[in-house]
């Protein structure tokens, strides 16, 4: 008998394990980069759900050991659900029973969107059973180190505080989901970057943040009228971070993009499927959310 409930911070170093174990085991099998480097890593990202989104930690037991942990992002209309992860070996049917939760807490929304590995058949099967439909190919794309651009677009600027109340209803406008509290956070934790579409006026083409870690360079969400813009967004997170490592969740539905980012020094280590139960109207073009993920 699987049980579900909260994850709550005394829980955090348990479900780190499961999180570090089960990705790593999945990732190194196929010769790719696991997502949590360490253990401390996998239990920052908890911690920062708990706070982000407490409601939405759930956590497994099974016999009174904790065997499954997955996370859920209610933003309005729209709701993302991941990381999601069983520990290996565990019983069967604790994907399921996090799903059945996790689904519960996105009941308020019309569109539920998760990642899916390319490389996991078992997860596909599952997540389509569910009613998950592919809806994009979505690359992760890493750079060993960022090669700046020749020049950048002049109408690409630095993003400040003040842009925040206009990069927030033009977010929603082309997501449909409220993501406030999460523009806010990345803008407080790391930096933007605005395509001003208009020299007056709050018109934008697009928006992208990023977080220099030290690592890596997180770069995204960002949302832009065009891919062409897009890639201009990314220039100046190159020409501004030059030789840094760094990370992207991208869209193969903006090639434009993705031929930037390969001259800009990014590879694709490997793919995944942005699989949606509900109604999805991408925006123009994209680079997807790592934290919160999926969105």
């Amino acid at each position: 008998m699987i049980q579900v409930g909260r994850l709550g911070q005394a829980d955090v170093d348990a479900a780190a394990g499961i999180l570090f174990d089960a990705f790593g085991a999945a990732y190194r099998r196929r010769g790719h980069a696991p997502p949590f480097p360490t253990r401390e890593s996998a239990a920052w990202l908890c911690r920062a759900y708990i706070d982000l989104d407490p409601e939405g930690c759930a956590l497994a037991r099974s016999a009174s050991e904790i065997v499954g942990v997955g996370f859920a992002h209610p933003r309005g209309a729209v709701t993302s659900i991941g990381p999601l992860a069983s520990r290996p070996g565990a019983p069967a049917g604790v994907a399921r029973a996090l799903m059945s939760e996790l689904g519960g807490i996105a009941a308020g929304s019309s569109s539920v969107r998760l990642f899916q590995d390319s490389f996991n058949p078992d997860s596909f099967g599952l997540y389509t059973r569910l009613g998950y439909v592919v809806s994009d190919v979505a690359p992760y794309l890493l750079a060993e180190k960022l090669e700046p651009p020749a020049a950048t677009d002049p109408r690409v600027r630095p993003l400040v505080a003040a842009d925040l109340p206009v990069v927030e209803r033009y977010d929603r406008a082309r997501t449909g989901a409220d993501r406030r509290r999460d523009l806010a956070l990345l803008a407080s934790t790391g930096g933007g970057f605005i395509y001003q579409a208009e020299a007056r006026g709050e018109t934008i083409g697009g928006y992208l943040f990023f977080r220099a870690l030290p690592a890596r360079v997180v770069i995204g969400p960002a949302v832009a009228e065009s891919a062409d813009m897009l890639a201009a967004l990314v220039d100046g997170v190159a020409a501004s971070l030059p030789g840094r490592a760094a990370v992207i969740r991208a869209s193969a539905a903006a090639p434009a993009m993705l031929r930037r980012a390969f001259d800009r020094g990014f590879l694709v280590d490997h793919l995944g499927n942005l699989m949606v139960r509900g109604p999805y109207v991408p925006p123009p073009a994209q680079l997807y959310a790592l934290f919160p993920e999926s969105l």
